[in-house]
């Protein structure tokens, strides 16, 4: 566990995050570029960065390109180099068992760094010592370290060295016994893993997620959590995860008693095993198999393997590992009868365990953890209160500034307004102007169209009443006096014939005559007009026309009686020549300042009024009705006949005639 945690220091260190299959592609081409630059602190960091990407599979190599880098940096007086170099050689000593000749080194890159005032260095280095004094089973000073290093990422806002810090500390909770604080902090250490988006760090969690758990007896838990680090040891190609991973599996499969299945995960992870040089995973992976084959009854086998690990623990001072051997080689020992070996080990056990996890040592982690969890609690409520007195003083500042802006905001905003409203006021005149100036000029071409119509109709009028009319009734004149002097004509009915007709003609041209200039409408007005009109038109036809008069008819200027009286002719007159209508209705009625006038028919309509633009014809009544300050509505339906609703505002045509004359 402890080596994935250091090498996921270095990937950080080294600000490279390539895996073993791509470090071979890389290798020999980064050592000639290497090789190639000047002797310098680029040459010193770039042989460091080598160093790792041989981890932990060329060691030889790894150490040469670390001694190389010391060296220059000595020659440059480099002294960040000197302290880098005991941070990279750690893992190197580690697998030799010099713990502590790797923890004075860290030691001087200590004092160096925070000489230097690198404080990331300061928290790297004090957490590799964390690391050597938890292999040295010294959990009281892991843990002194750890949290010194979590204290100062937590003031250097450092999230990554300190999700690493956290996990630390879940191994040693773990390894005091104290699962569900282990458990805690290595849930801690996976969100940081989540938002730090490092398969690594979130790999080194789920491992202590599933020591706790395993070691609570949830076995079901315990095996998710390890599937899921072994998940991401293949996905990355991470051999040491996958063993890891495979290690505690099989130690969870052990517990839940299902032996041949424990056993044979065991054995696949031997297998990697043998690529791997490793003390620390070697003692775990033999002291798990052992306890698997002591649970299935192979004794002899078991002893052997637990021989093994007391061998290695003895030699790399892995204490933590030689307790737990010595327990289960007690254990192991017993069962197969040898009581007086049994005791020798039970006693040894007893002897260290109280030296390395005994109650004193867990007091003093947890004051430890207390004192930390104090001061971070009083550090925290100090920086929110300097924050506070920063925000506020912000926020006087700003409130200020807020105010003065908005005043100034304000008073251009009244400026604009009043600006704005003087402008829109006169483009509201202005276009008041223009609309009055359109209308006139509409009323102007209308009246003088109307004009020019009403000449017209007056001479046609005359000419029809003194010429044809007149010669019509000298021709009439002529006829009765032959028919006089000549008796015979008297009983002719061709002759008696000729003459009804010609005085049906003389009707219709006075007819005609009348309609085009009617002099009833100056002496009687509108509505009297339009009901002798429409009395005319029926007469002799096969169309019936009735005309209805609601409320007092009051007079009304000559030119708009006129123009009321056209509309109502044409629209009488389209009756005739298109509806095939057998009755028709005219009604008048006059409303306080409102003048209707309803046109309506029985004959065969037509269709899409709605949506039509209607002929000339129609336009030009859409036009000189609205020009009056009229609305026309049209309702047809095919086969019902059509209907015409007409509206005048009769106060507002009387002030737009008005206007000409002020």
């Amino acid at each position: 566990m402890l080596r994935i945690l250091f090498l996921s220091c270095c990937l950080f260190l080294c600000g490279s995050t390539f895996l073993h299959a791509q470090y071979t592609r890389q290798q020999d081409s980064m050592l000639r570029v290497i090789n190639g630059q000047p002797t310098g602190r680029e040459q010193v960091n770039a042989l460091y960065k080598y160093g790792c990407m041989l981890l932990p599979y060329s060691l030889p190599d790894a150490e040469m390109a670390f001694r190389r880098g010391l060296r220059v940096s000595r020659k440059l007086l480099y002294h960040k180099g000197v302290a880098d170099f005991a941070c990279y050689y750690m893992y190197i000593q580690d697998m030799r068992g010099e713990y502590q000749q790797s923890l004075f080194l860290l030691k001087q890159a200590v004092i160096i760094y925070s000489c230097l005032k690198d404080t990331i260095g300061q928290v790297n280095a004090i957490s590799f010592c964390g690391m050597e004094y938890q292999q040295m089973a010294d959990f009281s000073a892991a843990a002194s370290a750890y949290l010194e290093a979590l204290k100062l990422a937590d003031a250097a806002k450092d999230s990554t060295t300190a999700g690493m810090m956290i996990n630390n500390l879940a191994t040693v909770f773990n390894a005091l016994g104290d699962y569900r604080k282990g458990f805690s902090y290595a849930s801690m250490a996976y969100e940081h893993g989540i938002r730090r988006k490092s398969r690594m760090r979130i790999a080194a969690a789920l491992l202590n997620m599933g020591e706790s758990k395993s070691r609570q007896g949830a076995s079901a838990d315990a095996t998710q959590y390890f599937n899921r680090a072994l998940a991401l040891g293949r996905e990355t190609g991470d051999s040491l995860l996958v063993l890891s991973a495979l290690t505690g599996i099989g130690r969870t499969l052990s517990d839940q008693q299902q032996h041949k299945l424990s056993l044979h995960t065991y054995e696949k992870a031997l297998l990697i095993a043998e690529d791997d040089p490793g003390p620390e995973n070697l003692m775990l992976l033999y002291m798990g198999y052992a306890n698997a084959l002591y649970k299935s009854g192979k004794y002899p086998l078991a002893a052997r393997y637990l021989d093994k690990t007391i061998r290695l623990a003895k030699i790399y001072h892995s204490g933590d590992e030689l307790r737990r051997a010595y327990l289960t080689a007690s254990d192991n020992m017993a069962a197969q009868k040898l009581y007086s070996q049994a005791f020798s080990l039970r006693k040894a056990y007893e002897i260290l365990n109280d030296s390395l996890v005994g109650d004193a040592t867990r007091r003093n982690v947890q004051q430890l953890e207390m004192q930390y969890q104090s001061e971070k609690k009083d550090r925290d409520l100090a920086e929110k209160k300097l924050e506070l007195a920063k925000k506020d003083l912000q926020l006087q500042q700003k409130n200020i500034w807020i105010g003065i802006f908005f005043s100034g905001v304000v008073l251009l905003l009244i400026g604009c307004f009043l600006v704005w409203q003087k402008l829109q006021h006169r483009h509201h005149l202005q276009e008041q102007q223009l609309q009055t100036m359109e209308i006139e000029k509409t009323v102007e071409v209308l009246e003088a169209m109307m004009q020019g119509e009403e000449k017209e109709r007056t001479r046609l009028s005359k000419d029809l009443h003194d010429g044809v009319g007149g010669l019509l009734s000298a021709v009439k004149m002529h006829f009765w006096a032959l028919k006089y002097e000549r008796s015979y004509l008297q009983q002719d009915k061709g002759f008696n014939h000729a003459l009804g007709m010609l005085d049906d003609a003389i009707g219709e041209v006075r007819k005609t005559a009348h309609n085009l200039m009617p002099e009833i409408l100056v002496r009687m007005g509108l509505a009297a007009a339009l009901e002798f009109f429409c009395n005319n038109v029926s007469h002799s036809r096969q169309l019936q026309i009735s005309c209805y008069t609601s409320g007092e008819m009051q007079r009304f200027k000559g030119n708009f009686e006129l123009s009321v009286y056209r509309i109502v002719q044409e629209l009488v007159n389209n009756i005739i020549k298109h509806s095939h209508a057998t009755e028709a209705l005219v009604q008048i009625t006059q409303h306080d300042q409102l003048l209707t006038i309803t046109v309506e028919d029985n004959g065969v309509g037509f269709e899409n009024v709605a949506n039509s633009t209607g002929g000339m014809g129609l336009k030009n009544l859409h036009t000189r009705i609205k020009s009056l300050n009229g609305h026309l509505t049209l309702t047809a339906t095919p086969g019902c006949g059509t209907t015409v609703y007409i509206e005048f505002n009769i106060a507002i045509m009387q002030l737009m005639e008005m206007q000409p004359l002020c």
